[in-house]
């Protein structure tokens, strides 16, 4: 088995680090997984937010989501004034320079839901992330995507002295921030580089089979992989 994954993205390097035989099977061999009622929820729940903040709907449609009427009513407000950004695709190279989603020399991608930068505060930004689902047990992972995006803004912007990073908890009311400056971001910096570098320069992919990932894994359940878990 061989081949090479050349960009990276947290999701990726979590299904990597988690078993490199399905990132071999997802992004070598491009065997596309069906998605899911949970992913297209959180697929309309997203279109309703960013909807919202572009004003091209009137009203918050669910419960939850008005459980943060006053967040999104000041997002919607940014928008307006030229401070928001939705739905950024951010990419860069491995200098962590800003490149174009599909430059021939993109190595890292971020898709971020909203990006606060004030022009008024330019040494100030915020990331905004809309979560659906699951809070319990994920808290680790969505920090560590809160450490990339840090890391990704400091790069893109140097003018930006402090990134607040926020995972906004839709369907449980929860908010969890982070800050960071460009001395606390070096070294998270560093360690998920060398990470993505492990991931990206990787010819051969081992399965990791256990029970519980298996049962869960497409290519273990369709009997695509014969390093499966039976």
């Amino acid at each position: 088995m061989s081949g090479q994954i050349p960009q990276w993205s947290y999701s990726r390097l979590t299904t990597y680090e988690g078993c490199p035989k399905k990132a071999y099977y997802s992004c070598v061999k491009k065997i596309r997984e069906p998605g899911n009622k949970y992913m297209e929820r959180g697929k309309e729940v997203h279109k309703n937010c960013e909807d919202y903040i572009r004003g091209h709907i009137e009203e918050l449609p669910t419960a939850q989501l008005k459980d943060f009427q006053e967040g999104f009513d000041l997002l919607r407000k940014m928008y307006l004034e030229g401070s928001v950004i939705c739905e950024g695709d951010w990419a860069f190279d491995k200098n962590w320079q800003s490149t174009g989603w599909f430059d021939s020399e993109t190595w890292g991608r971020a898709k971020v839901d909203a990006f606060v930068h004030d022009a008024s505060v330019p040494t100030q930004a915020r990331v905004i992330d809309f979560k659906t689902g699951k809070y319990e047990g994920n808290q680790e992972s969505h920090r560590e995507q809160c450490e990339l995006y840090g890391a990704v803004v400091l790069a893109r912007y140097p003018e930006v002295e402090t990134i607040t990073t926020e995972m906004w908890y839709l369907d449980h009311n929860k908010i969890e921030r982070y800050i960071y400056n460009r001395d606390s971001i070096k070294a998270r910096k560093e360690k998920i580089n060398e990470r993505a570098i492990i991931m990206t320069t990787a010819e051969d992919f081992p399965a990791n089979p256990s029970s519980f990932r298996c049962k869960w894994c497409y290519f273990g359940k369709e009997r695509i992989c014969p390093d499966r878990y039976d």
